[in-house]
């Protein structure tokens, strides 16, 4: 289980496959938008801060990739390799949320 913990102390909790597959859509389509000290440690779960001005960019980017039907695009695709469990745009949306309301968050 990962959890991320906001700076406001409101938490999201997701399995590791499904945080796994989230950052990994972060990293491809959001990660200009990541700074170097910020890298680290997203799939390791150990603690890495993420700042509220970087979530709330993160946020907005895959908003907007919901909106253009590429997250459903992404989710299409993991039906094909069997991960469809681990994924949807309903994680995203949920993730979007906390992103907007943490304050910035911990990678746990």
């Amino acid at each position: 289980m990962a959890t991320l913990e906001g700076v406001n102390k409101q938490n999201f909790q997701i399995t590791t496959r499904s945080w796994r597959l989230l950052a990994d859509l972060i990293f491809d389509r959001c990660g200009d938008l990541i700074k170097e000290n910020e890298r680290e440690g997203w799939h390791s779960n150990y603690g890495k801060m993420i700042s509220r001005k970087t979530a709330i960019a993160i946020a907005d980017r895959l908003g907007g990739l919901i909106r253009k039907g590429i997250v459903k695009r992404y989710e299409s695709e993991l039906e094909v390799v069997n991960m469809q469990f681990h994924f949807s745009e309903k994680i995203v949306d949920k993730f979007i949320e906390f992103c907007r309301q943490s304050g910035g968050f911990d990678i746990y």
